[in-house]
């Protein structure tokens, strides 16, 4: 029977290998922070997010609601599942912005506003987010 390794009988550590290159397409890039932040947070963030697939969401969340009206079970189902899509592609825009908010080398003020920014959203989707569950409720409830 093999002896498990300890520190004493580790051979020594292997020459450091270069780390892989971050790779990825544009869902990844962001997630990381890769991107400048102007970028994350105008073209991923608002352009890509609010302006694409928030309003998309949006716009087939009430075409959904209205065609389903008082089948309760269903507006629940796609209700929850839109709320549970945009909830996910608004992280990923999110922790996107504020990752590269920490690597931002420029002026101060941009990391500061954009972070207060995201606190700001956070606060208001919030909101939102109730709202939107009591309007799914009244459709599951035919009114």
């Amino acid at each position: 029977m093999t002896a498990l390794p300890t520190l004493e009988n580790l051979p020594e550590a292997l020459p450091a290998l270069p780390l892989p290159a971050h790779r990825g397409g544009l869902f990844a890039r962001h997630w990381r922070g890769d991107y400048s932040l102007a970028r994350s947070y105008w073209v991923n963030g608002a352009l890509i997010f609010h302006l694409g697939i928030n309003m998309i969401l949006c716009i087939v969340l009430t075409i959904v609601l209205a065609t389903l009206r008082g089948k309760t079970a269903l507006v629940l189902i796609v209700g929850f599942g839109e709320i549970a899509l945009l909830v996910a592609a608004y992280v990923w825009a999110l922790v996107g912005v504020w990752r590269s908010a920490r690597k931002y080398q420029g002026p101060r003020i941009w990391p500061i506003l954009a972070r207060l920014a995201i606190i700001f959203g956070v606060l208001l989707s919030i909101a939102n987010i109730a709202q939107t569950l009591e309007v799914i409720g009244r459709f599951a409830e035919g009114s």
